[in-house]
């Protein structure tokens, strides 16, 4: 009986770590590797990658710092089914005159969607959060797909004198 309770706990601690790591989607890093051509580019700390559910939209943030060049890309995963949708914008404050008072309003201006780039690439001026929205179309509902968003950034070339 012991020696069948030692065998349950250690196959427990061994092999069910190793399957829930099977199962999860590869760190961000791995979808960077795919890629042939290297750049002055370089990973940022701020990139993900997860599970998603076909059908619904998932949504993450990061901060963009001043004086650093920034490509973003969204990658789906191998073995992955579906169209990966995504939309990159930030929330920016509008004044309006309403009467002889001002209001203020926070407004989503969007950067890039599925439909413009394959990637986004822009310069910060000043510190901002951006937010991604990623969803997966026409997949498995039944089956978790793998999604990764990179983000790359490197330094910006001063110009001027």
């Amino acid at each position: 009986m012991k020696f069948i309770l030692t065998t349950a706990l250690l196959f427990g601690f061994v092999f069910v770590p190793m399957v829930i790591g099977i199962a999860q989607c590869p760190p961000a890093e791995t979808f960077l590797k795919k890629k042939k051509t290297k750049d002055a580019y370089s990973l940022n700390s701020q990139s993900r990658s997860g599970a998603i559910a076909a059908d619904e939209s998932y949504e993450m943030s990061f901060i963009a710092h001043p004086g650093l060049d920034y490509r973003l890309t969204t990658v789906l995963g191998e073995g992955s089914v579906g169209t990966l949708n995504y939309e990159i914008y930030e929330m920016v404050v509008e004044k309006k005159v309403v009467g002889e008072k001002d209001t203020f309003k926070r407004v989503k201006k969007v950067l890039a969607s599925s439909g413009n780039a394959e990637a986004l690439e822009f310069t910060s001026d000043k510190s901002r959060k951006i937010f991604i929205n990623v969803s997966i179309t026409g997949g498995d509902k039944k089956k978790l797909a793998c999604v990764g968003v990179l983000i790359e950034t490197k330094r910006s070339e001063k110009t001027g004198f």
